[in-house]
């Protein structure tokens, strides 16, 4: 009996440790500090002509990126790409060839605690939608008439929400396969990597956490909320397979979407990762009309 005793007394012990060291001490810098990756940097491997640029955040952080000019003798716009979680700005670099065939300037960075870029932690929009405006200075200052739009996917459509929302001086955004809310999508996460067992109470603890270790309030990185505040023109596309952000989000966000100029594009049987290679040539002529109806007059 005694000794059932103390190997219940050891395992509550060693349970209590393991729930108490999770929220603290493992998730939070889980969700705060992603992978550092690089990709295949297609612009050297095409011979397509660009630069090194770096943008000096508010907080004073060295992002660094690429511009990649125009083709065309022409230039009707500059688009910031905004990659996702655990991502880089390799990831980007044949949409920015093909953008630029089209006339299209466009500036890809490494999100901070990505890539080359400076930073120890990712807050999801919070702080980067600040870094956002900061890119859109270098541009400005770069040519002071372009039209900007933004092209985000997955983390980094909720980064383009969060900024759009701030800084007026983006005038249209393309928005793939993003979610609703930080707090939600971090609990669908930990549910996903936990065999469907939802323990939403590790979840807030550790979020709650992550402010402790770093100036970021995760409750205010809603993009459903952002979505509100938002009239300049927009597209938003989902996968109605995705695996990751379910696809009820990407609705969610046009419904609540003020703008008047927008558009919903469902990306049939798509994941999470192939939205380019499913949806074919039917589902990039969407997007890129959608951004010469904003810019230009004549079709691709």
């Amino acid at each position: 009996m005694k000794k059932r005793y103390k190997l219940l007394i050891a395992l509550l012990f060693i349970v209590g440790s393991i729930l108490y060291i999770l929220p603290n001490h493992v998730l939070p810098y889980t969700i705060l500090q992603p992978q550092r990756v690089q990709a295949i940097n297609t612009l050297d491997t095409k011979n397509r002509p660009y630069k090194n640029v770096e943008v000096l955040t508010k907080d004073t952080l060295k992002l660094k990126g690429y511009f990649v000019k125009s083709s065309l003798d022409s230039t009707y716009a500059s688009i910031i790409l905004v990659h996702g979680i655990g991502g880089c700005k390799q990831h980007f670099t044949d949409l920015a060839i093909t953008l630029s065939n089209k006339g299209y300037d466009s500036w890809l960075f490494d999100n901070r605690a990505h890539g080359e870029s400076e930073g120890q932690f990712s807050t999801y929009g919070y702080k980067e939608k600040e870094d956002i405006s900061a890119i859109i200075d270098k541009i400005k200052n770069n040519n002071p008439m372009s039209k900007i739009g933004i092209w985000g996917n997955s983390l980094g459509g909720a980064i383009a929400i969060q900024a759009i929302e701030q800084d007026k001086r983006i005038e249209f955004g393309i928005i793939e396969s993003t979610f609703t809310e930080l707090n939600q999508i971090v609990y669908d996460y930990q549910k996903r990597f936990s065999y469907n067992i939802g323990l939403k109470w590790i979840c807030d603890l550790s979020l709650a956490k992550a402010e402790t270790i770093t100036d970021f309030k995760t409750s205010q990185v809603k993009p459903i909320n952002s979505v509100k505040n938002i009239t300049q023109p927009m597209l938003i596309a989902h996968g109605n397979k995705d695996e990751n952000i379910k696809f009820e989000y990407g609705k969610a966000l046009y419904k609540n979407l003020a703008s008047r100029d927008k558009e919903f594009v469902e990306v049939e049987n798509a994941g999470h990762y192939n939205m380019f290679s499913t949806g074919g040539e039917n589902y990039k002529n969407k997007l890129f009309n959608f951004i010469k109806k904003q810019t230009i007059k004549k079709e691709f």
